[in-house]
């Protein structure tokens, strides 16, 4: 029991001093002033650093555990770098090893830095700043930093950044690339090796970049001291074993970062690196692995991935890159490019690349890629063999050639696939040529390096086989066809890869085409502006049809084409001339189209003409021969049905003779306006009756039936030949008539019984069968009215003979009954009576 006492008083001895070691943690360290080491503590960091440092104050703590809190801590630059610090740090935690203190010495265990801002400097001679500092530290003999024991070294403290910026500067020009929120650290694993972790988010500081676009960097490795040359040790003998990986990169973000501007590609990119060898001559193996790579103006057809590896070894003293090898496996092929990089701040490279049993579905993916919906249906096999060669120096050159073997191409709506045994690319190399008349000698610029596709012979079903030629350079291509090829073939690759504008899309599968065009574009679409599409590709030349058919989507039945010649150029194609019939009504045609043709803008300009033209073929071709289900209600119905509008067309028809039943109108000439679903007649003229005809009207599709409204002036007519039109007696004399008529429907009768309007007429030296008899015979009949009521309407009209003059009233039916009425005027019938008496 005796011992109880002893125990307590020893548990409550332990309890007090442990509660003043705590007390004196926490009230001690504010009142011991360090601030008159600081200068010793600075010089101290100075001398291991190989810099001056600055220090605003130093305090001491305790707690968590003992170490030294310095403030604004700076790092003077090497006047051979500049003046601007190498690293500002608003607080760095010391922590102090106490097994140290046992050994009557000071060592620092771990070192971290708060919010450092760090500046990575390359000379003009091509010397980084931190060269030096490493250079610094190979000359301090250090125990390794996890060394449980002091050694005669003080073992190299860990040494750690969070929220770090890394800015990099060329001479005094500070880049806008710099490294933010990087987490380092850095420690000493055995004696003559550090090893190093870094990561870190890259960005541009004169772009709008945000954080989470640009990827993350991740670098860990190790770096072992310099081995000396001579009597010193050489920064650039220093080995390193590091790996470096950049991961989640979004290509247009990398290319903003890297280049300062968007390239337009779109893609995740993912780089891991292996750097190994000296400082100054590392070897690197990298793989580069990019998915669903395509263009930001749209997503391809199917993705484009690559997965390539490179090696290769970079030297300082020539700047170049060297021994470069990438190899990217395509399935049972691959594509491997060596070569070298001298001076990469100037490069002029020198690549070989070789082309083994590569498929040639990857052309067409690569082709789909700056090609918006670029043959989406299409279907290719065979395989790539060949061989480049480029080089810039002295001057551009490519030289080489590739063959594609076997190549067979499948297209919906193709009877059968399209087998050519051998396409054969080769290199062209255009020497420059000296101008002829200069005063000085200077060469002209070479053409740049191309491709040259040496002629292919495709049979498309003509007796002619298609020849395929083309030239291709980095900026753009160009092809040529040559030769003939039936509809039924051509038609599917037109429509797939978007040739000849789509014209061909709509023509049937029967006829055959002769071609002699060349199609030429850039790889990248041009940028658009809103109405006004930039065309990828300009086609030029001749396309000439035979016996084919075209097929309007507001149009029942197609158009026969006997023949049709068309040419083309950059800004416009022109058809002329065109021989066609339409629901039997042969025509020649011209048409002009502008190139790019936008819906909104685009007016095409046409130009019709036919010998003759009978009112029964074109009653039968608008208006269904009178039958019910006539055939402007087809045309109608389409457009509501498809969702279409008539194309916008400005022409002219002309027909030497019309026949209107028994009405021949001659030299027939329209101007007419076709857009959305109206038809705008701004002039015609013809001579009918031996008179002239002319008259202005429209023709509008919006409602549920046609309606038209026409201006039309008869002057000087015959009214003898009115006695044939209207099966009538003979009538005589002279008529001008000025008329405005509405109508509507399809049928005969819809348009009677629609009629509405105004006339008026003037009739001389004129006899009639009218009732009542003053209208048999009269010098001159002027008349104004109504139409209206399947009749005329005579609102204002008189009649005269000689001196007299009369009042004519009532109506004139569609079908020629009358109901007139004729009155004396009280003043015409005096004179009459008085010439009476006179006589």
């Amino acid at each position: 029991m005796s011992d109880n006492p002893r125990k307590s008083q020893t548990k409550y001895w332990v309890l007090f001093t442990a509660l003043l070691l705590l007390a004196a943690a926490l009230i001690l360290p504010p009142l011991i002033n360090l601030n008159r080491y600081q200068r010793r503590i600075a010089d101290a960091i100075g001398n291991s650093l190989g810099r001056r440092v600055h220090l605003s104050s130093v305090t001491l703590r305790l707690l968590p555990r003992p170490g030294l809190e310095l403030s604004d801590f700076i790092v003077e630059e090497d006047p051979a770098f500049g003046a601007e610090p190498t690293l500002r740090a608003p607080s760095v935690d010391a922590s102090i090893r106490l097994s140290s203190l046992w050994r009557g010495r000071l060592e620092i265990g771990r070192i971290s830095f708060d919010q450092p801002s760090l500046n990575l400097v390359r000379n003009s001679e091509g010397r980084w700043n931190i060269g030096t500092i490493l250079l610094q530290a190979s000359h301090i003999p250090n125990a390794p930093t996890a060394q449980r024991r002091s050694s005669s070294s003080p073992r190299f403290p860990y040494i750690e950044a969070d929220n770090a910026r890394v800015n990099f500067k060329i001479g005094n020009e500070k880049k806008p690339f710099s490294f933010l929120n990087a987490d380092f650290a850095m420690w000493l694993a055995n004696p003559d090796q550090w090893r190093l972790r870094l990561e870190a988010q890259p960005v541009r500081t004169d772009l709008d970049l945000g954080l989470s676009d640009t990827g993350l960097l991740r670098v860990e490795g190790s770096l072992h001291r310099a081995t000396a040359i001579g009597s010193m040790p050489a920064i650039g003998s220093m080995p390193i074993d590091l790996e470096a990986e950049w991961s989640n990169a979004p290509l247009g973000q990398i290319a903003r970062l890297l280049l300062g501007q968007d390239t337009g590609w779109r893609g995740s990119l993912d780089i891991t690196s292996i750097i190994k060898g000296d400082v100054f001559n590392p070897q690197f193996k990298t793989r580069i692995r990019v998915a669903g790579m395509h263009r930001q103006e749209f997503t391809p057809l199917d993705p484009f991935n690559i997965d390539a590896t490179c090696q290769g070894n970079y030297r300082h003293d020539s700047r170049s890159l060297e021994n470069l090898t990438c190899l990217w496996p395509i399935d049972d092929g691959h594509l491997l490019l060596t070569g070298a990089v001298p001076d990469i701040e100037h490069p002029k490279p020198a690549f070989n690349l070789q082309i083994q049993n590569v498929p040639a579905i990857l052309g067409l993916s690569a082709l789909r890629l700056v090609r918006n919906g670029f043959a989406p249906s299409t279907q290719i096999g065979g395989t790539l063999q060949g061989s480049l060669a480029y080089t810039q120096s002295p001057a551009e050159n490519l030289s080489g050639d590739v063959t594609v073997n076997g190549l067979a191409i499948r297209t919906p709506g193709m009877p059968a696939p399209i087998a050519i045994p051998t396409l054969h690319f080769t290199s062209l190399t255009t020497a420059p040529t000296r101008r002829r008349f200069a005063t000085t000698r200077s060469a002209a610029p070479a053409a740049p390096a191309s491709l040259h596709l040496v002629g292919a012979s495709i049979p498309l079903g003509e007796d002619v086989p298609l020849v395929v030629s083309g030239d291709f350079n980095r900026q753009g291509f160009s092809l040529h066809f040559n030769g003939n090829a039936s509809l039924e073939r051509l038609r599917p690759i037109t429509s797939s890869i978007g040739l000849l504008h789509n014209a061909v899309a709509a023509l049937a599968p029967q006829g055959s085409a002769i071609l002699d065009l060349t199609v030429r574009g850039p790889w990248l679409q041009p940028s658009s502006t809103l109405g006004n599409p930039a065309p990828t590709a300009t086609t030029e030349g001749a396309l000439r049809l035979k016996n084919a058919k075209y097929q309007a989507s507001f149009l029942p039945e197609p158009v026969e084409i006997v023949s049709a010649q068309a040419a083309l150029t950059h800004a416009q194609v022109i058809w002329n001339p065109v021989s066609v019939i339409f629901h039997k009504v042969p025509a020649t045609l011209s048409v002009t189209a502008p190139i790019p043709c936008a819906t909104a803008v685009c007016v095409r300009e046409f130009s019709l003409s036919t010998p003759q033209l009978d009112a029964a073929a074109l009653q039968s071709a608008v208006m269904g021969a009178g039958e019910h289900g006539e055939f402007l209600q087809q045309i109608l119905a389409r457009l509501d049905r498809n969702k279409v509008q008539w194309p916008a067309l400005n022409g002219t028809v002309r027909t030497a003779t019309f026949s209107l039943g028994p009405l021949i109108l001659h030299d027939a000439t329209s101007s007419v306006h076709i857009e959305g679903r109206q038809i705008r007649f701004t002039s015609i003229e013809a001579h009918a009756l031996n008179g002239v005809l002319q008259a202005t009207g429209t023709m509008s599709a919006d409602n549920n039936s046609p309606h038209y409204a026409f201006d039309v002036q008869l002057l000087h007519a015959s009214a003898a030949g009115l006695t044939t039109l209207w099966h009538e007696p003979p009538l005589s004399g002279t008529v001008s008539v000025n008329t405005h008529v509405e109508l509507a429907g399809f049928s005969t009768d819809d348009l009677a019984q629609s009629a509405q309007g105004t006339f008026h007429w003037d009739w001389t030296q004129g006899t009639t069968t009218l009732v009542p008899a003053a209208l048999t015979h009269f010098d001159h009949w002027s008349a104004d009215g109504a139409i209206k009521n399947r009749q005329l309407v005579l609102d204002q009209s008189q009649v005269t003979r000689g001196p007299l003059k009369q009042t004519v009233s009532g109506t004139i039916s569609f079908d020629r009954k009358s109901d007139l009425t004729v009155t004396d005027q009280e003043e015409s019938a005096h004179v009459a009576k008085a010439a009476q008496h006179t006589q």
